[in-house]
């Protein structure tokens, strides 16, 4: 089922309780709404100019003798409903009582000037009331019927959905952590997460660490709301943060054992043509991985080896030795073997070094240093409660579960299904979960080999593979945690897991935490439009409430300025001439003159006749 964008009223947390709230709707109904947006615009603009005109009309009204003009241009303010139109008639009247009234044009040319300007004004605003959707909010909700926990029921599944999700997050943190963002950039919440590295203390015992730079990457503490897109107020967000050391392993001394004698006549090789390394047993055998020295002639490119170890678990497929064992973190081992490649320049890095001559080749080229080059990496999370800011220590993905489970960190509901979350994909993003699907392709420096010819590499290329990875992993996160709202998009066969469905017996506290887990599949920001447009609620409201205003004391203006003069007893010849120069009165004046039809009383704003008698009229 494909994802869709949520349409109605939802707050943007980003902005807060009033300023966020948000109304979403489809292209078409953002259209009829934008149209009713301007047309309303319009409407303002012309019951303003009555309000406007009124109190023009009442500012020059006054009694005692006046020249024609005067009451001229108080028949244009009381009568002339369009702006536009009322600034034709002004400059007319400067044009034609030149030399006949005093001072016609500072009279009539600056209320025509006005006019002009209004119009031009309103135009302005009315093209400008889209910014009710401008300054709205960027983002949307994305939902799914297919919102929970990806499941894979078999190991074919699982290897399909990861190789897919690998590939995402490689092409993704490849367009968006290490280049110039582009579109696809902006599918996320926020394009990249922020992150550092240093160099530092080898994390393992120094006897196994290789005698050059320890490389540090951590993220910077990424917030569940800002960065990840779950959409909560500040009180129920959390903040995470990884951290991965990696260190190039020693190999020998200590770490080796070349297979001679007795035993290697028994597996059909010969001295030394097989190497065993030593970083902790798998399964049954009692070494990590068995190396034939004969790759190195079998024309074969590079091949990687992973391992994996979860912090404080047990029966463990690969068990590392106590020199690697830490016991605080999740430890995922790399094991590279250049094979047949060859150097044409050497190289000093720790891992793809290369300085021995090759003296059979046919042009300068160097052998790699060693036959495999390890890497292990000690991946540790930390989630933090900002409302006390308590956080558990740098820990292992499970042990980190059982940590923001306990008391100590006090989150809430909320808070505690969104640990719940990441804790999910944490181990999906380690290292080793990352590079199992990809084996050698993963490595940025095999994107410079020809045939088997290896271009030059800088001497930190180690740190430029790592630094991949860790990025993968952020990029690998962000598109889980989007992936919960919107379901998987591996073409696979992937059941939903949705926690929030409560067992039997289930306690209060239980449904409680179900029903915050429930909630979470509509609080997925995205910057995904799908043809949606924002509108701030606020925004509209008070467009919407000014513009009743102002239409309302329009409306009931000469019923308030009357209310006013009888009270106050002030402006009396004000309102009598506001109604004696009402075009219709004016009308009833010129029949009554003509002795045309009998009307009635000169207080009643709407003239008819006494009778339905009719007359003839002849100007």
């Amino acid at each position: 089922m494909a994802s869709t964008i949520y349409t109605g009223i939802w707050t943007d947390w980003s902005r807060g309780r009033v300023a966020g709230a948000t109304i979403t709707l489809s292209s078409r109904d953002a259209g009829f709404l934008l149209a009713f947006i301007a047309a309303f615009v319009t409407v303002i603009a012309s019951r303003l100019w009555r309000i406007l005109s009124f109190a023009a009309y009442h500012a020059l009204a006054s009694d005692g003798r006046h020249d024609g003009l005067h009451y001229q241009r108080q028949f244009v303010l009381r009568n002339t409903t369009s702006p536009m139109g009322a600034a034709w008639v002004f400059l007319l009247q400067s044009w034609h009582w030149r030399g006949v009234a005093n001072r016609s044009f500072q009279r009539t040319f600056p209320w025509a000037a006005f006019g002009v300007l209004y119009v031009i004004a309103f135009g302005i605003l009315a093209v400008f009331s889209s910014q009710i959707s401008d300054s709205a909010s960027e983002y949307r909700l994305v939902g799914s019927g297919n919102c929970g926990l990806a499941n894979v029921s078999d190991r074919d599944a699982l290897q399909s959905k990861e190789a897919y999700d690998n590939l995402q997050a490689g092409i993704y943190s490849r367009q968006c952590y290490q280049s110039s963002p582009g579109s696809m950039c902006q599918a996320l919440p926020t394009p990249s997460l922020s992150w550092t590295n240093e160099s530092v203390a080898c994390p393992f015992s120094d006897s196994i660490c290789l005698n050059s730079s320890v490389l540090k990457m951590k993220s910077e503490m990424i917030d569940s709301h800002l960065d990840l897109g779950i959409n909560e107020p500040k009180h129920n967000r959390i903040k995470y943060q990884r951290e991965t050391i990696c260190a190039p392993l020693i190999t020998q001394p200590g770490f080796v054992q070349f297979v001679t004698g007795a035993e290697a006549k028994r597996l059909n090789w010969k001295d030394n043509e097989l190497i065993r390394y030593l970083y902790g047993p798998v399964s049954e055998n009692n070494y990590t991985y068995a190396y034939s020295t004969r790759g190195r002639e079998m024309s074969i490119g590079y091949s990687v080896w992973v391992y994996y170890s979860v912090g404080g678990s047990i029966g463990a497929l690969w068990r590392p030795i106590k020199e690697l064992d830490v016991g605080n973190g999740d430890i995922s081992l790399f094991m590279i073997a250049p094979n047949s490649v060859r150097h044409l320049r050497p190289n000093s890095d720790p891992v793809f070094g290369a300085s021995i001559f090759d003296q059979s080749a046919p042009i300068e080229a160097y052998l790699p240093d060693r036959w495999i080059s390890p890497i292990a990496c000690l991946d540790t999370h930390q989630i933090c409660n900002p409302n006390n800011d308590k956080c558990t220590p740098l820990q292992g993905s499970s042990q980190l579960v059982t940590s923001f489970r306990g008391s100590d960190l006090a989150l809430n509901k909320v808070q505690l299904v969104t640990a719940e979350r990441l804790g999910w994909n944490l181990r999906l993003s380690s290292f080793y979960r990352l590079a199992w699907t990809r084996t050698q392709n993963f490595l940025k420096g095999q994107e410079l080999v020809a045939g088997l010819t290896q271009l030059p590499l800088p001497p930190n290329q180690w740190e430029i593979e790592m630094s991949s990875l860790f990025v993968d992993a952020l990029s690998k996160l962000q598109h889980q945690v989007v992936e919960f709202a919107t379901g998987p998009t591996a073409p696979t066969n992937i059941s939903i897991l949705r926690p929030w469905v409560a067992p039997e017996g289930s306690t209060t506290e239980d449904l409680l935490l179900n029903n915050a887990f429930e909630r979470m599949c509509d609080k997925q920001r995205t910057k995904v439009t799908e043809g949606t447009v924002n509108f701030s609620v606020v925004g509209f409201f008070v467009l919407l409430g000014l513009g009743l205003l102002i239409t309302v004391i329009s409306f009931f203006l000469e019923s308030i300025a009357a209310l006013f003069q009888k009270k106050k007893t002030q402006g009396v010849q004000e309102v009598k001439g506001w109604d004696r120069d009402e075009f219709l009165q004016v009308m009833k004046s010129l029949f009554e003159l003509k002795g045309a039809g009998e009307w009635k009383g000169t207080v009643v704003k709407f003239p008819i006749t006494q009778t339905g008698e009719r007359f003839e009229y002849n100007s």
